[in-house]
């Protein structure tokens, strides 16, 4: 006589498939959010930018700079503030979590302006 088995068999394989399916869409999530942060970042940086353009060419205290242009590239102020943007966003990156090739640039430009001119200029 054989004796009877009530042990019900987990269906492991499924599961394991499912857990593995739910770990790539955590990563994919975070990595879309991680996408998003950085859009933001960028878009902030650039709203920044027009900021400074329309505090430039439409306050009426500001006229020594009248005829600058941040968006013609053959302009050497262009080009700085190109820099410049690519730094606001690098830094709104690096508050966030998000690894940008601009960091280890400003950790040498911060060393070197405390080195000249200290870091009391911010006050």
């Amino acid at each position: 006589m054989q004796k009877k088995d009530n042990i019900i068999m987990f269906p492991l394989e499924r599961r394991m498939a499912d857990i593995e399916a739910e770990k790539a869409l955590e990563a994919m999530d975070e990595e879309t959010q991680l996408e998003a942060f950085i859009d933001e970042c960028t878009n902030v940086a650039q709203l920044i930018l027009v900021m400074i353009e329309d505090l430039i060419h439409n306050f009426d205290d500001v006229h020594s700079f009248d005829d600058i242009d941040f968006r013609n590239k053959d302009n050497l102020e262009a080009k700085d503030m190109f820099v410049i943007v690519n730094l606001l966003s690098s830094m709104f990156m690096r508050w966030g979590g998000a690894k940008h090739f601009l960091h280890d640039d400003l950790d040498t430009m911060f060393d070197r302006l405390v080195d000249q001119q200290g870091y009391n200029d911010f006050n």
